[in-house]
């Protein structure tokens, strides 16, 4: 019987698969290549598959130099947890950023959550959602300035045509935007890609409102989403019946 780890990996290679034009097998995994979207560091890294091949830090960032030459960034993502943990220290002491990624399984609909009231859910096209999207990347810090979440979101749609990505959004009593989540389907399995509540509206169960709603939308057997393993968001997805199934750690160097 195929596990949940087994399935997360799967539609971790599937979305590759879909998105990249290349894909480049190696030793120990595979690089992946999305050549639209050069700057999307997701579709353009390397992958460390399978359990800890016990690969040697300095030999894992040549591979990384080699095989990436010519993007502005590195990236690395480590399939075997233990392998994830060994390896962080050594990349964070060369200046990467490290992030321990939970993947969350939940079989059937969303456990039930209290109404968010006076909120109104609906689908729109993933455009419609930028104002949003650009406050949380600003906010958050994952971008410096507007103009480089601006960016961003131009791959990001470039990538959502590709992956037939949905979202839908929240609004307030008064027409306000209070939210949103992105989701897409691969099969019988969705992958609820982002959910967001801007600040002031959060603790009112809107957030798990979006993310019942995109599971809902998408209809699957199966949904997945992936949390910063190290941050609160688990705690909310874990309420709505999602388990932790695979850690995945990832390691970026972003152009300085």
């Amino acid at each position: 019987m195929i596990s949940g780890r087994e399935r997360a990996v799967a539609l971790r290679h599937a979305r590759h698969a879909a998105i990249c034009d290349r894909l480049v097998p190696w030793e120990h995994g595979t690089a992946v290549f999305a050549s639209a979207v050069p700057g999307f560091y997701d579709y353009n890294d390397v992958r460390l598959e399978g359990p800890d091949p016990g690969i040697a830090l300095a030999s894992l960032v040549s591979v990384a130099d080699r095989l990436l030459d010519g993007l502005r960034h590195r990236q690395v993502e480590v399939e075997d947890a233990a392998a994830g943990e060994r390896l962080r220290p050594g990349f964070e002491a060369l200046g990467w950023s490290a992030s321990r990624l939970v993947w969350m399984e939940l079989e059937g609909p969303a456990h039930a959550v209290p109404e968010a009231a006076g909120v109104e859910i609906a689908e729109v096209p993933l455009v419609r959602t930028r104002p949003l999207r650009e406050a949380w990347f600003t906010t958050s810090g994952w971008m410096s300035t507007p103009e480089l979440a601006r960016e961003f979101m131009t791959l990001e749609e470039h990538v959502a045509a590709r992956a037939g990505t949905r979202a839908l959004m929240a609004w307030g009593a008064g027409g306000e935007a209070l939210g949103y989540a992105s989701f897409c389907v691969a099969g019988d399995t969705a992958e609820v890609e982002q959910a967001y509540v801007v600040p002031d509206h959060r603790g009112a169960g809107i957030g798990g409102a979006l993310v019942a709603a995109a599971v809902e939308a998408a209809g699957t057997p199966t949904s997945f989403i992936v949390a910063d393993d190290e941050e609160e968001a688990k705690r909310l997805y874990d309420r709505l019946g999602f388990a932790p199934v695979w850690i995945q750690h990832q390691f970026t160097l972003r152009p300085r």
